[in-house]
């Protein structure tokens, strides 16, 4: 009885530790964390995302601690990264000219198509944090974003 139950118990036992999220000593879980850019409406320049931790003053006064700039081709693109397991938000932008900056109009308008996780749409002012705060589980996630 007692070696059936350590035949059962044991590969159980494996398979639950073998399927656990596990990064080495040292090292912290990181989760699949990927970007979906869609509404992507012109096919010259470059994608620009910024992924930040929780910053006052977002996004103008704060330092993504991720970027990523991706050729803007096809009408939507999915950009993996890996993080450990928090609150962050995104800000994309779609630099047509490939001029290395987000181009405005006046009154600071942009000009370029932009886009914020939670697809926060700006009235008056710029979002907060808060407004585009996405949670990153240990199962990953996906965040979609619309250009504007």
């Amino acid at each position: 009885m007692l070696f059936m139950l350590n035949k059962l118990f044991i590969p159980a036992l494996l398979l639950s530790v073998l399927s656990a999220p596990f990064s080495g000593p040292g090292r912290p879980y990181k989760a699949r964390f990927i970007v979906e850019i869609q509404n992507i409406r012109h096919q010259s320049g470059q994608i620009r995302i910024g992924v930040y931790k929780p910053c006052k003053n977002f996004p103008l006064e704060c330092r993504p601690f991720a970027t990523q700039t991706i050729a803007g081709r096809g009408q939507s693109i999915r950009v993996p990264f890996e993080f450990e397991p928090g609150s962050y938000a995104v800000a994309v932008f779609h630099d047509v000219n490939d001029n290395g900056k987000m181009d405005k109009k006046l009154f600071g308008i942009p000009k370029e198509p932009y886009g914020f996780s939670n697809n926060f749409r700006p009235v008056l002012s710029g979002p907060s944090f808060e407004d585009c705060q996405v949670k990153l589980g240990d199962e990953g996630t996906t965040v979609s974003i619309r250009l504007l």
